[in-house]
């Protein structure tokens, strides 16, 4: 098994999400089976999705640290100055693309190797493999092929990264033509020939798989004092900013809501998933999913049994300004949703996993180790309000399992989310949510 170690950012990471459906059916060698060609289609839906939340954000921040006078520059510049900028510019955003492109490649072959750990042993691996390989899916993509060998009527692989607007090669970048021209643009072209070698650099850490994390000893007088003696700790500190954006304002997380918390990235992703007019967030713990809801939904229910979290949930929503959205309810979601009389559009399940031990674990059963009772009981409940269900599990969990909750004959859509090239959790959908593919129903019709 090849596994990447990298990150580009702690404090910020990129957010990729590998997603497909599957249906739960009635098997004797296993209970799921899986939609044709999930591969390429995988593949290309989650780099667009990725380029179109993030490229132009990541192109705009990297020019301007480039290159810091273009604005005032460019309003000045003469005709044959202007071609030039946009010359830069445009081996600026190739340069780019091939970077994250890469580090993409990367986390898709963990992603192929991640699905199939979470397959588990307590199913019948032979049946699985036999399918897979049906499916031409393997453990290793190669570098040079987006296709399936069976589809040999689609384009080349060339031609669909030219059509997506991605680099067909990943030798050394292009250099830079030198001109002679006036100071400013020379200092640019300085700046562009170290930003090609960083890039260079950056992308032979990642063909070779490993690139090294530059430990940083963390600023002990600013942290919690409940925080500083405990190294694993030191660890979430590190990573304060890819839980809450807005950390330093004020956001307050006891000791288990530090590793419990959905990183907001993934929360911004769930929020957007789970769009509607009411919404139940039945652990809402310190607010971090709930919050998010409250941006897309337009009234969130959060509900958690712990007295002190849900103070802290509304002290946070306060800092983000959505407070005023949220109906905080101090009680067990298991009595809750046997005696209410609500009928939200979505229920949202993030139960606690049993701390960041379930990290050794290389399967997580998601039947006898979530709190306080096992994922079908939980599905039990929840589809006493509504059928539309969220669930947010841990990355290793077992993938059968999973789709089992959909139920006989139904379906689920299990959502990978990484962060960089690490898998840090699985959220599945089921009901409505389900985002089906207009290309594949199209092809059945």
């Amino acid at each position: 098994m090849n596994v990447h170690y990298m990150t580009t950012s702690r404090s910020n990471p990129r957010f990729f999400i590998f997603s497909q459906v599957f249906e739960c059916v009635e098997r004797t060698d296993n209970i799921f089976e899986l939609k044709p060609n999930w591969q390429e289609k995988v593949q290309i839906s989650a780099w667009v999705e990725f380029w179109s939340r993030e490229g132009y954000v990541l192109l705009e921040q990297k020019w301007h640290k480039l290159h810091p006078s273009y604005e005032d520059q460019i309003g000045k510049a003469t005709p044959e100055e202007s071609t030039y900028w946009q010359e830069l510019w445009e081996q600026h955003s190739l340069d780019i693309n091939a970077h994250f492109w890469r580090i993409f490649k990367c986390a898709f072959e963990n992603y192929e190797n991640d699905f199939r750990q979470g397959l588990g042993a307590d199913i019948n691996i032979s049946n699985v493999d036999k399918q897979l390989a049906e499916l031409n899916i393997n453990a290793e993509i190669s570098q040079n092929s987006l296709t399936t060998n069976e589809n040999s009527d689609k384009l080349d692989e060339r031609q669909q990264l030219m059509d997506l607007g991605l680099p067909t090669s990943f030798g050394s970048l292009a250099k830079r033509r030198r001109r002679s021209k006036a100071q400013h643009i020379s200092e640019s072209e300085s700046d562009s020939e170290n930003m090609a070698n960083h890039t260079d650099d950056a992308l032979h850490g990642v063909q070779s798989r490993v690139i090294k994390k530059k430990k940083k000893r963390p600023n002990l007088d600013i942290i919690p004092e409940f925080m500083r003696d405990d190294g694993m700790m030191h660890r979430y500190w590190v990573k304060r900013f890819s839980l809450f954006s807005r950390f330093d304002e004020g956001v307050r997380l006891d000791r288990e809501s530090w590793f419990s918390v959905t990183p907001e990235k993934i929360a911004v992703q769930t929020a957007r998933r789970l769009a509607c007019d009411i919404i139940v967030d039945a652990f809402c713990g310190c607010g971090g999913n709930a919050i998010q809801f409250a941006m897309t939904c337009s009234r969130v229910i959060a509900i958690d049994i712990d007295a002190d979290k849900l103070e802290m949930a509304k002290h946070n929503a306060t800092i983000y300004g959505v407070a005023h959205k949220i109906e905080f309810i101090h009680a067990d979601f298991l009595q809750f949703a046997s005696s209410t009389n609500l009928r939200p559009d979505v229920v949202f399940l993030s139960p606690p996993w049993g701390g960041p031990n379930y990290k050794k674990r290389s399967n997580f059963n998601i039947e006898t180790s979530l709190l306080p009772v096992g994922a079908s009981e939980l599905m039990q409940h929840a589809r006493r309000l509504t059928d539309n269900i969220g669930f947010f599990l841990p990355r290793n969990s077992l993938s059968p399992q999973v789709i089992a909750l959909a139920g006989v004959g139904q379906q689920c859509e299990v959502e990978y989310n990484y962060l960089d090239t690490r898998l840090v959790a699985i959220t599945s959908y089921y009901g409505y949510l389900i985002q089906q593919d207009s290309t594949a129903a199209d092809s059945d019709s």
